[in-house]
């Protein structure tokens, strides 16, 4: 008997050990952080059996869930409230999008901050991240971002992210702080953003992946698609099967039915980063740095938000930067920059972070 007690007592320990401070990560629905205000039913997993952390309980009291069951591991609830729009407006009118990849490493939360405060004077809608999100690669290093993308929510945003290849350097991590579904779906209104994990290696999509990713878009008619994923889609003209001076390469396996797939089924844009270095493609794979207007899905590169700045391309200009795209009636207005002020937006250029353009 007392072999027992001693048993279940070292066991509680150990749980406690491993779980404290207790934690809880939303699993679904997958649509940033923290938990957003939307009807249904909401997944999460507890870092200690049946305990929720203060924040979270928070949450779910403001929003109207109510814990509908219980395990070990986790809890679903379900909201009985009324639930209003988080931006109630005509889905058909305008709307923004801004996109980011390559995030600041520890050490440079200015840039952070120079990005949350230029956030609060352009209000966007949704923001995308698409990889490499923690250069640290350490449990802070993802808690300083987690605790970025919740600044950018409690302005108005939301918040989506899929990983990239720094990502898995600190796979659990992100898996702690991000969940489990590494590739998703998100319901936004009159947009569909599925979110891609291109994988470590770049040139992956899983075949479960890939099979996910046409269905999506089957079942996607008639809504604005964007897509994301870390790996750009085509090869620099400089480096046709390369590194792309140091950037890592581009997609590979599956590339020429992926692109099919978007073209068929009208895709928007197909948004990455990895290359710290701005460009756009066409779906030939042609660079448009002739001009922002032409046909088709929009095959998009978003320069680095804050690490280090590369060249890949022809493109002379080079700075920390983030992209907005602006919607309006269902249409894609613009997706560049105007950096010299003309009135009329330069080709493949994103927004500069900085006033003065620069890279440091």
């Amino acid at each position: 008997m007392k072999r027992a007690a001693y048993a279940i007592l070292l066991t509680f320990i150990a749980l406690l050990a491993a779980g404290w401070p207790p934690k809880a990560r939303v699993d679904r629905p997958m649509i940033g952080l923290p938990l957003m205000s939307q009807q249904g039913e909401m997944e999460a997993t507890l870092s200690l059996p049946f305990v929720l952390p203060g924040e979270m309980r928070k949450d779910l009291r403001t929003q109207g869930f109510t814990p509908i069951s219980w395990t070990l591991s986790g809890l679903k609830a379900r909201s009985t409230a009324e639930v209003k729009p988080l931006k109630p407006r005509d889905p058909s009118g305008r709307w923004k999008v801004v996109h980011i990849a390559d995030l600041p490493p520890p050490g440079r939360d200015d840039l952070l901050e120079a990005f949350i405060a230029r956030m609060s004077e352009v209000k966007p809608d949704l923001i995308l991240a698409s990889g490499d999100l923690g250069y640290g690669e350490t449990a802070a290093d993802f808690d300083r971002i987690t605790t970025f993308f919740k600044e950018l929510e409690r302005q108005g945003a939301v918040v989506v992210s899929c990983p990239g290849n720094h990502e898995r350097k600190a796979w659990i991590q992100y898996l702690r702080h991000f969940g489990p579904d590494t590739w998703h779906r998100v319901e936004f209104g009159p947009f569909t953003l599925l979110s891609l994990d291109s994988e470590h290696g770049r040139d992956q999509f899983t075949p479960a992946q890939f099979r996910w990713f046409r269905q999506s878009l089957q079942d996607s008619a008639g809504r604005i698609v964007l897509v994301q994923l870390h790996h750009p889609v085509f090869p620099s003209e400089t480096a046709p099967s390369g590194e792309a001076k140091g950037s890592g390469g581009i997609l590979g396996a599956r590339r020429a039915e992926f692109i099919k797939a978007c073209v068929d089924h009208g895709v928007v844009a197909v948004l990455a980063g990895h290359w710290h270095s701005d460009a756009v493609f066409d779906s030939t794979g042609r660079l448009r740095d002739d001009t922002p207007d032409f046909p088709g899905p929009k095959f998009i590169v978003t320069t680095t938000l804050g690490n280090e700045i590369r060249r890949v391309t022809r493109w002379p200009k080079s700075y920390f930067g983030w992209r907005l795209l602006t919607f309006e009636d269902g249409r894609l207005l613009s997706y560049t920059a105007d950096l010299d002020g003309d009135g009329k937006p330069d080709p493949i250029a994103s927004e500069p972070l900085l006033a003065h353009g620069g890279g440091r």
